[in-house]
């Protein structure tokens, strides 16, 4: 293992990791602009954007589980280097296809398919690797920091997208996002990265794949503090993805009836909280995961509530539309704020209880769960907006989600999981 520094910020292995994977995110975030944008210049039909839009998620929770066992089967590096490189080069040729007037909407949904398989694949191993190029002392400030990574580059990326697009055109987007895919996988070459602990041989047939999969079930099931708070994560995920990806802009575009420029302005409000409570959570030391976890979720759940406030009959025929979206962007700040200082200390515990020959299955899975239950919760909650009023929708389903957040104060086995007790239980393992 190389030689950690006290100070995260003079780790050679994590710094050329974060900068790496802020490069090719802010890359992505462009790509994801520009792929429905050019979809829907390239066909005019909605349906074909929402097609790609699924293909892009498909393959996460077809091979999620099989991209967290392989991370815990094979080199990381390799794993990282190598999908960031595939991933580069399909987005060039895309680029250049798109260039010469050539893509067609088959080889589009194709590359899409490659693209996100090469994500399922990357994401498990790059979850497994923090632990092992940080020391303990510093994972929740890294954690922070991958964290801040995520939701910086979706405010910059669409921003941008958006600006190169009409500069450079959609050839010249693709391209660009193809070179920061091409350049993260270069500083991921100079990443010193440990060999797996623990690792245990099992063959490369279904069978063998099968015993994997349910060594990390078990384990899971095992460690009931675990088990649970992996549960409340995927819930929440839930709900929050429906009542954001479709509730929100459904409240901009048909109740406020505002452009897509404060549109954007809301939207972006969310990700800037998460990357201010990511840089807070730095300054705040946990004595107990239980009570701060409890207390946390459920203050984002009443922000989640609250969203419903605004868009009251009764409070916008008394007071001004500007009124209702300054409340709007407030109380999404306040949430990513919330949000952050919930993941973060969540992404921790997982990394210091999960053994590393385990870890990126059960990141694995977790990731399946998320992006299964993602397309459900959109469509669930588009039924819902249509037969229902939408702050109707926010008051319920953050209510419900206040009262499981709530319950998080009872459940017997969290009680005693402090900073402490996490150390103790690492050594254990």
């Amino acid at each position: 293992m190389s030689e950690k520094s006290s100070n995260l910020y003079y780790n050679k292995d994590f710094m050329l990791l974060f900068i790496g994977g802020l490069t090719s995110r802010i890359g992505n975030g462009i790509h994801n602009l520009a792929l429905v944008w050019y979809v829907l210049e390239l066909t005019g039909s909605g349906s074909a954007a929402g097609t790609i839009l699924f293909l892009s998620t498909l393959p996460g929770v077809i091979f999620g589980p099989l991209g967290g066992i392989i991370a815990d089967r094979i080199n990381r590096k390799i794993l990282l280097c190598g999908m960031d490189f595939i991933r580069g080069l399909v987005v060039l040729i895309m680029g250049y296809l798109i260039y010469l007037g050539e893509l067609s909407f088959f080889q589009l949904g194709l590359f899409t398919v490659i693209i996100s398989i090469c994500g399922t694949f990357f994401n498990p191993a790059l979850n497994a690797v923090i632990p092992g190029i940080v020391k303990d002392d510093n994972l929740e400030q890294a954690n922070s920091m991958e964290n801040i990574s995520i939701n910086f580059t979706q405010i910059i990326g669409a921003a941008l997208g958006g600006v190169l697009i009409g500069i450079l055109g959609f050839a010249g987007a693709f391209l660009f996002n193809g070179l920061s895919f091409i350049m993260s996988g270069i500083s991921e070459l100079f990443i010193i990265i440990p060999g797996i602990k623990g690792v245990k041989e099992t063959k490369n047939s279904p069978a063998g794949f099968y015993i994997d999969l349910k060594e990390g079930f078990s384990f899971l099931t095992a460690k009931k503090e675990l088990l649970t708070i992996f549960s409340y994560t995927i819930f929440f995920n839930f709900l929050f993805n429906g009542l954001f990806a479709v509730g929100i802009p459904f409240v901009f575009n048909e109740i406020l009836e505002t452009g897509s420029t404060i549109f954007g302005l809301a939207k972006s409000s969310f990700p800037a909280g998460a990357v201010l409570g990511s840089i807070l959570i730095n300054y705040y030391v946990i004595k107990n995961y239980q009570t701060f976890l409890g207390t946390i979720m459920s203050l984002q759940c009443l922000m989640l509530m609250s969203l419903g406030l605004p868009i009251l009959p009764i409070f916008l025929s008394t007071e001004s539309i500007i009124l209702s979206i300054i409340l709007l962007i407030v109380i999404m700040f306040i949430t990513g704020i919330f949000n952050a200082a919930t993941n973060v200390p969540i992404a921790t515990m997982f990394h210091r209880l999960i053994p590393d020959n385990l870890r990126g299955r059960l990141f694995g899975l977790l990731g399946t769960f998320s992006q299964g239950l993602a397309p459900l919760s959109m469509a669930l909650t588009g039924v819902l907006v249509d037969n229902f009023a939408v702050h109707n929708l926010f008051f319920v389903g953050g209510g419900i989600a206040v009262v499981l957040s709530l319950s998080i104060f009872k459940i017997s086995g969290l009680e005693n999981l402090d900073q402490e007790s996490v150390q103790k239980q690492v050594q254990k393992t």
